[in-house]
């Protein structure tokens, strides 16, 4: 698997080559870093351009020497790195195609404002929704180190993949399976389905004396939605059987609700390090008013987010 990871000296971009690092072979993959160099001038006529270059490069270089530092030891000398100039998110999609890659990963910084997510977003996002591949996006920096967070550190990584079928099983796997995932690694499948009553009902409502009619179609609806959640959770069964060996013995869930709130809060409940999700894409205005699941679960995750197209 050829992998782009984008690096700007935070701690974020730093914890995404380090979480990386954890997933390829160095004898099997290939792994590019980029830094995309601010387009800045010094304003004085009196520097030679061929100065200012010369900077920028030394400062690109410090960079990207610190980013490869995060790596496994197998990987530092053969990892690749590349300096561009011009804006982080454009740079990383223009390069991911010109190296083909098929993955690209990028920290997470979220956005100062409401305006700014709106109009502007972040690196992340910018990439989320622009990109023609999968997409990682990875929390956890430490500010003291740069690298993935400490929590992670003596226990096994532990991935949750979120199926819902936008991807189709077999392509989902297939690229799942090209990670080196760590032996000892915990891997989990869910899936969400539609509640049986759209809203959250009142014990006394739900309790009411019903006539005959109604508790008939009652009894039809809950035989119907038992139906509905058994085959899910033989699909999701059938699904985790074509996964990478680490998925074999996790739980398999089939949770009720919104998607992104069920996904988020059984992140959390397993201490989930990655979540994955298929992308269902939708149309610009759909992407910003409202958000796809995979958006809200990248802002709402405390973990580290893989959107597989």
């Amino acid at each position: 698997m050829k992998v782009l990871v984008g690096v700007d000296g935070s701690s974020n971009s730093f914890a995404a080559v380090a979480f990386v690092g954890r997933l390829l072979s160095p004898d099997d993959d290939e792994l590019v870093l980029l830094f995309a160099a601010p387009a800045v001038s010094f304003d004085d006529e009196r520097l030679d351009p061929a100065v200012e270059d010369r900077a920028r490069s030394s400062f690109s270089r410090a960079i990207l020497d610190a980013a490869l530092e995060r790596l496994p030891e197998s990987w530092q000398r053969r990892a690749q790195s590349r300096e561009v100039v011009g804006q982080p998110g454009a740079a990383l999609l223009t390069a991911a195609d010109e190296l083909g890659a098929e993955l690209i990963a990028v920290g997470f910084r979220g956005t100062s404002s409401l305006m700014e997510q709106f109009m502007l977003g972040s690196v992340s996002r910018t990439v989320l929704h622009s990109a023609k591949v999968p997409v990682l996006v990875v929390k956890g920096g430490s500010k003291a180190e740069g690298t993935v967070d400490a929590s992670m550190a003596g226990r096994p990584l532990r991935v949750v993949v979120a199926y819902d079928g936008s991807v189709p099983s077999e392509s989902l796997a297939a690229f799942l399976s090209g990670f080196n995932w760590p032996a000892d690694a915990e891997g989990y499948v869910m899936t969400v389905v539609r509640p049986m009553f759209l809203a959250d009902l009142p014990d006394w409502v739900k309790n009411q004396p019903r006539d005959p009619d109604v508790a008939a179609m009652a009894a039809a609806w809950e035989k119907e939605h038992a139906a509905n959640l058994a085959a899910a959770r033989q699909e999701l069964e059938q699904f985790r059987q074509q996964l990478p060996a680490c998925f074999a013995s996790g739980q398999v869930v089939v949770a009720e609700g919104r998607p992104a709130e069920q996904i988020v809060d059984k992140g959390r409940q397993l201490g989930i390090d990655l979540v994955v999700l298929g992308s269902h894409g939708g149309g610009t205005v759909r992407r910003l008013l409202l958000g796809s699941t995979s958006e809200q679960v990248l802002s709402s995750a405390p973990c580290s987010v893989l959107i597989v197209r």
